[in-house]
């Protein structure tokens, strides 16, 4: 047994090597990088992989596709934004507001939603995010559509105001490990664990004791307010803001992540994030002065080829490949199952004794 234990102490320590370097390659991009189109496109890659999860907590863990997240990152956005501007307030501070507000307008706004299902709940979705848009467009308070611009100034990490893009790579990079964090903390718990019974079957769910609306209600509140913090970073990297934030195609963005990264896995929208967002970039540095339209054209033919071949998304295909076996065994040293079940079988024997 002490062979079996000293195995799975093995693997998992190789795993953890693996991320450290892993995280070191990303701390280590802007002292190697120096080019602000590439640190840029860095941060995109972080603040739509941070919405993306906040998509797929609702869509692809629940079941419940939603296509108003641009309308969550938009109030988050004009909260903050409005705190700052009019109150003087810290904009740390502001971040904390606008995603309670955030989350509170979507758990009073659907929660007698969650009586519809499928189709349905999506075109309320969207319909929520346009009337949120139009709102902002009509109401002199949120600025009409001439949008919130916040102060420039001197370079302060306690107004996050900074001439660099270096600060937001790395306040980015914290945001989006963070948020895996939770996600990942999530689908382990019993939360986590009622969301996805929720996702296969709502009737057998509630059959055995789970209570769909409440975990429905619960994962919506905590997607918006994460969809809300994507809104401040947004606001202050870009210092404005305006309702095009809001519109349709910015939710759409928020769900091909994670549809391409693998929808069903927590790492799903990371890993379509890592890949769509610099080669929509790409796309459109290289063909959009060429012809006009021509990148969204590539980008979504790109796009169709991942679903068609690979509709589970590329974890999806990578976790049944002999790929990852291969990754495995020769680079991690994973242990046969059998190996991890009988360690698992003396710890719980173990701790009855």
């Amino acid at each position: 047994m002490n062979d079996k234990i000293k195995a799975v102490r093995a693997y998992k320590r190789n795993v953890a090597v693996a991320l450290c370097l892993l995280l070191a390659v990303f701390l280590l991009i802007p002292v190697l990088v120096k080019s602000p189109y590439i640190l840029n496109i860095f941060v995109l890659v972080f603040y739509m992989s941070t919405l993306s999860m906040a998509w797929n907590l609702l869509g692809g863990m629940t079941g419940q596709n939603s296509l108003g997240h641009a309308a969550y990152m938009g109030l988050g956005a004009y909260a903050s934004c409005l705190l700052i501007t009019k109150a003087h307030a810290n904009p740390w501070l502001s971040a904390i507001f606008g995603m309670i507000v955030v989350g509170l307008v979507a758990g009073v706004i659907f929660y007698p939603c969650f009586i519809l299902r499928g189709p349905y709940f999506t075109l309320v979705s969207i319909a929520f995010g346009e009337a949120m848009r139009q709102f902002i467009i009509n109401s002199t308070f949120f600025g009409r559509a001439s949008g919130v611009g916040l102060p420039f100034g001197r370079d302060s990490w306690l107004d996050f105001r900074f001439g660099s893009k270096v600060p937001y790579y790395y306040v980015g990079l914290l945001m989006v490990i963070g948020i895996y964090l939770l996600m990942k903390k999530i689908e382990r718990s019993r939360m986590g664990y009622a969301l996805r019974t929720i996702r296969e079957d709502e009737d057998a769910a509630a059959a055995i004791g789970i209570n769909p609306t409440k975990y429905k209600i619960m994962a919506v509140v905590v997607s918006a307010m994460v969809a809300a913090l994507v809104g401040f970073f947004y606001a202050s990297y870009i210092r404005y803001i305006d309702p095009e934030l809001m519109v349709q195609a910015k939710s759409t963005e928020s769900v091909l992540p994670a549809v391409v990264g693998g929808a069903a896995y927590v790492e799903g929208p990371l890993v379509g994030g890592l890949i769509m967002i610099p080669l929509s970039e790409f796309l459109r540095a290289k063909f959009s002065a060429v012809l006009p339209g021509i990148n969204m054209l590539l980008y979504a033919i790109a796009l169709l080829a991942v679903i068609r071949f690979r509709p589970t998304g590329i974890l999806g295909w990578y976790m049944h490949s002999g790929l990852k076996k291969t990754i495995d065994t020769k680079l991690f040293k994973k242990p046969p199952v059998e190996v991890f079940e009988a360690v698992e079988l003396e710890k719980h024997s173990g701790r009855e004794a």
